[in-house]
């Protein structure tokens, strides 16, 4: 119970801070620019994308802690996954993603 406190009270912080992190005055702008602000190419591969398929490890987020998390219910069939420090929605049956959360991967860092 104390890892789901924690991980709430990140992603909240996370979200409080979202606006400065887009802001930052020392990052490059070249980087300035990007789809993700501020992140090297090389970090940015290893980040899943719409339409990629997660095939390897990868840990269920139990609906229970959607509402926590302030991830919403679609209704249309896909849930939540943790895949290294990332949040991922995917279609339940075939696990390609839909969307990647990336201000709670700021939060799980």
């Amino acid at each position: 119970m104390p890892r789901f406190t924690l991980t709430v009270a990140l992603t909240l912080a996370a979200l409080v801070a979202a606006p400065a992190l887009a802001d930052k005055k020392d990052c490059p702008p070249g980087l300035a620019k990007k789809e993700l602000p501020c992140v090297p190419p090389g970090q940015a591969k290893k980040m899943w994308y719409e339409g990629d398929r997660v095939d390897g490890d990868y840990v269920l987020i139990p609906r229970e802690e959607w509402e926590a998390l302030q991830l919403r219910d679609y209704n249309d069939g896909s849930t939540y996954l943790r895949v290294n420090d990332q949040i991922l929605r995917v279609a339940r049956d075939t696990l390609i993603v839909q969307e990647a959360i990336r201000i709670l991967q700021r939060a799980l860092n």
